[in-house]
């Protein structure tokens, strides 16, 4: 891969000559959209070496083999060269695709297996089944040189962001685009054998955080994340406003979802307001939520399982 990478890249030096080392954002683009274009019409020509307007000649197959095979070299290569306009190398593009692979057969997985009417758990999932206070926290560290208390009573580390004058938002996002949620993160030491032992008990297990899906690297490092771990579910979802999501979801007028497991204090309160049990996770942030009506705190996975089987 890494090869042929490097054809395409001296090829297009030929192309462009000095200007490809010298291309503004704006030149960028320009050419972005060029390659899409050149890529679009050879697609069309790979099209045609095939019987689509087969209803003017039923019966008739005049399929070209040869030119499939040298059109689609083509628009791999007009691919690479965008790629490589971008600086994007042949390791990135084999990570990606890596991760996209992961995601498509996680997806097809859960296709071909559809809910059918099972008690449903809804699960959180960090510092739920991702220990990601101490994983962010060490990735500060290493990168930042900021040293936020895990045992803090914040649910961001947002003093210590500040403190520092660097933007959390901004901060966050350098997270995701460094695989944070990939290579930082280790899981709660029992979360599998958790996960494992509510499906036995017969729950349709779906995962609902509230991470950005709208950013790519954060939506297929969760997939690729939970596939490294092991780590089992029927569905997953990301949301930002999770009751609303179940409100919406197809098990919520049924009365299928028994409880949500959550650490945020908003979504926990939110799950307890609107009549869906909730099992919090005791953190130092949420305890003013302990006790709530609605609301369970427990200490360890054991002591959860022992609450869901009670209550079962």
């Amino acid at each position: 891969m890494k090869r042929l990478f490097n054809l395409q890249k001296a090829y297009n030096s030929k192309v462009y000559g000095e200007r490809f080392k010298v291309f503004n954002a704006e030149d960028i683009e320009k050419v972005t959209q060029s390659l899409a274009l050149c890529a679009h019409a050879e697609i069309s020509e790979l099209i045609s070496a095939t019987n689509y307007k087969n209803h003017h000649n039923p019966g008739i197959s005049n399929v070209d083999e040869t030119k499939i095979l040298y059109e689609s070299v083509d628009v791999i290569r007009y691919m690479m060269a965008i790629l490589n306009l971008w600086e994007i190398d042949s390791d990135a593009f084999l990570n990606a695709f890596m991760r996209k692979d992961v995601y498509l057969n996680e997806r097809k997985r859960i296709d071909d297996n559809p809910w059918q009417g099972q008690p449903v758990a809804i699960v959180d999932m960090d510092d739920v089944l991702v220990e990601f206070r101490s994983g962010f926290a060490k990735w500060l560290n290493v990168k930042k040189d900021i040293w936020p208390d895990v045992e803090s009573k914040e649910y961001y580390f947002i003093d210590a962001l500040a403190k520092s004058g660097e933007n959390p938002e901004g901060v966050f996002e350098e997270f995701i685009a460094d695989h944070g949620f990939l290579d930082w993160l280790e899981p709660n030491p029992d979360a599998q054998c958790f996960l494992k032992e509510l499906k036995a008990a017969g729950y349709w297990i779906h995962i609902l955080t509230a991470r950005p899906d709208d950013n790519l690297n954060c939506f297929y490092d969760t997939f690729a994340w939970l596939n490294r771990n092991n780590l089992y579910f029927d569905d997953i979802s990301f949301s930002a406003e999770k009751f609303r999501w179940c409100a919406k979801s197809k098990y919520y007028d049924s009365g299928a979802i028994k409880f949500a497991i959550d650490d945020s204090p908003k979504h926990a309160t939110e799950y307890a307001t609107h009549g869906m049990h909730c099992y919090v996770p005791k953190m130092p942030y949420n305890e003013d939520q302990w006790g709530i009506a609605g609301i369970t705190a427990y200490g360890s996975f054991e002591e959860l399982l022992s609450f869901v089987k009670k209550n079962d």
